[in-house]
């Protein structure tokens, strides 16, 4: 039977959660104390009161539902169950080795999986998003480090600096040419959205793949490309 529980948090404190097939599901909202739904778990503060940390019961194969107050920290662990963040959260860091991921919005993420996708909504800051052979997509992102094996990558917006990389899964992303893009895939097509008029300092290489590149030279903003047998394309926004 699922037990619920309330936490009245000091402020600044980073909220853990963990647990092994069970999901994780956290919802930001206004609100000032912790209310943790699941299963038999464990909780309690840790690291002289700076964490709160909960475990899912019966040897993590139980799930776990968490209201939070908005803007809090959150470092969450499985092993296969997803972990889903729903709501606006401060610094964010998940680890699953076959689960997905999905955040809504975070200030800073760091977001890595084995096969399961990531999701990420907004991120106002730094991203970094990695996963064998699942996928990743992001809205607005700040600046991103991306990589997969296999998997695509799409990235709606971002407006730092932009460094991807995959091996046989696509890359696209629209980006603000306001720091450095840097991207790299062996089969896998790239394709660039850039605003229009943007005179670029390129370096490009592939060995088989069409590269194209309608953009004047200039150094308005530093683009180096990658592919061995995937195409390059950039496009005007």
């Amino acid at each position: 039977m699922a037990d619920t529980q309330h936490f009245d948090l000091p402020v600044a404190v980073t909220l853990r959660l963990h647990a092994r097939s069970g999901s994780i599901t956290v919802v930001a909202e206004p609100r000032e104390d912790v209310a943790v739904e699941g299963d038999r778990f464990d909780a309690g503060m840790i690291d002289g009161g700076a964490a709160l940390e909960v475990r899912s019961g019966h040897g993590g194969s139980k799930s776990l539902s968490v209201r939070c107050p908005v803007g809090i920290d959150i470092v969450a662990g499985t092993q296969s169950g997803t972990v889903k963040l729903i709501g606006e959260f401060g610094i964010v860091s998940i680890t699953t080795m076959s689960g997905g991921i999905e955040v809504d919005r975070a200030e800073e993420a760091d977001l890595r999986n084995g096969t399961g996708n990531i999701t990420l909504g907004a991120c106002s800051g730094r991203c970094r998003m990695n996963s064998m052979s699942g996928s990743i997509k992001a809205g607005a992102v700040g600046a991103a480090s991306v990589g997969t094996m296999s998997g695509s990558i799409t990235i709606e917006r971002v407006t730092g600096r932009l460094k991807a990389r995959s091996v046989s899964g696509s890359i696209k992303a629209s980006c603000g040419c306001e720091d450095e893009i840097a991207v790299r895939t062996v089969s896998g097509k790239v394709q660039l959205e850039l605003p229009e008029g943007t005179a670029l300092e390129t370096r490009f290489k592939t060995l088989s793949g069409k590269v194209r590149n309608p953009f004047p030279a200039g150094n308005d903003c530093r683009l180096q490309a990658m592919s061995i047998s995937g195409s390059i394309e950039l496009v005007p926004s």
